[in-house]
């Protein structure tokens, strides 16, 4: 029994030291990626750093944090943001954000209000970080602007992960069940009041291919350019308008995409309308768009459901073969 006891002892004073070390050592590099950071020109305040959680977890709770990043601008606060992580696991981390927090741009403020908001994050265990997969839950997400816009959602989960067998790709899709539009977006879009307040079931299921892997350069550095997005599946409806789209674009060096997406509209009128309200169409594209779509819809025996393939090449959108615009650039920098 004796003996027992003492290995009993031997090996909690080592565990105990284990997480001490482990607890230091996780606090030292989160002070000094801070420190990183501030010495590229970041602006980086916090009031108190600590590492808790013994036996078995590293807890990181960093208070009255503020970040501004002096490249892009955009500057993320809030009264505390908690990362935990498993002793005999360090690589697989667990974020916490508070229910409220706040984003800076160099255009707006905007506050973000939610019930909850976690993730978890799975890394490879080197000097890179770099991204194995990753989820993120938002529930009860409100969102305010100084500019006078408001939004929310009632629940928002994102996923990614390495796609199997391919180099620098990875899937990415994501939920929400209710998302409320802006007052003011819902004037311009809806001038006439006839849809509902919410949008219901949008979901998108992607494969996207990067010009590096994703890792911690992503914040320390810039992010990288998109080479290829797979539309699976992407579906969303408000009312009585569904959309629904698939198909696989490869982008060019300048960051517009080239390729087709296969595209289903039921009450592609009203979306055509909805686009123009937006800016994102003009009027008279709209006007030649109905007439050329329209022909194509008589054909398919259902006037009010539209199938037809957006197309992008050279810079431009084309929706069947009418030219709606210009593409947008897929650059995340």
């Amino acid at each position: 029994m004796r003996k027992l006891i003492v290995v009993v002892l031997v090996a909690a004073t080592a565990w105990a030291a284990y997480w001490v070390v482990g607890a230091t050592a996780s606090q030292k590099a989160t002070v000094g990626w801070l420190d990183a950071r501030r010495a590229e020109g970041w602006q980086v305040e916090y009031s108190d750093l600590k590492v808790r959680g013994f036996p078995n977890r590293f807890d990181t709770t960093i208070t009255d944090i503020q970040l501004t990043d002096p490249e892009t601008g955009v500057s993320w606060s809030a009264p505390f943001f908690q990362i935990f992580s498993l002793s005999y696991q360090p690589n697989h981390l667990i974020a916490a954000w508070p229910n409220s927090q706040n984003l800076a741009t160099p255009f707006q403020k905007i506050d973000i209000k939610t019930n909850a908001m976690t993730a978890s994050i799975k890394v490879m265990p080197n000097s890179k970080l770099e991204l194995v997969n990753a989820t993120l839950v938002v529930e009860g997400a409100a969102v305010s602007s100084s500019e006078g816009w408001s939004a929310g959602a009632d629940n928002i989960n994102f996923a990614i992960r390495q796609t199997a067998d391919k180099e620098m790709t990875y899937d990415i899709a994501a939920q929400a069940d209710t998302l409320l539009p802006s007052e003011a977006l819902r004037k311009v879009l809806d001038a006439g009041g006839n849809l509902p307040d919410a949008i219901e079931g949008f979901s998108f299921d992607s494969e996207i291919g990067f010009a590096r892997p994703l890792d911690i350069r992503v914040i320390e550095q810039n992010r990288p350019d998109i080479t290829s997005l797979d539309i699976k599946d992407a579906r969303g409806s408000w009312g009585e308008l569904h959309l629904r789209a698939k198909g696989d674009l490869a982008v060019d060096t300048t960051g517009h995409p080239n390729g087709e997406v296969a595209i289903k509209a039921q009450n592609w009128r009203e979306m055509l309308n909805l686009a123009v309200n937006a800016g994102a169409m003009p009027a008279e594209a709209a006007r030649a768009a109905e007439l050329g779509l329209g022909f194509l819809a008589t054909l398919s025996g259902a006037e009010n459901s539209l199938d037809a393939p957006l197309s992008f090449s050279d810079g431009r959108i084309f929706l069947g073969p009418i030219p709606i615009g210009s593409a947008p650039k897929l650059n995340l920098r």
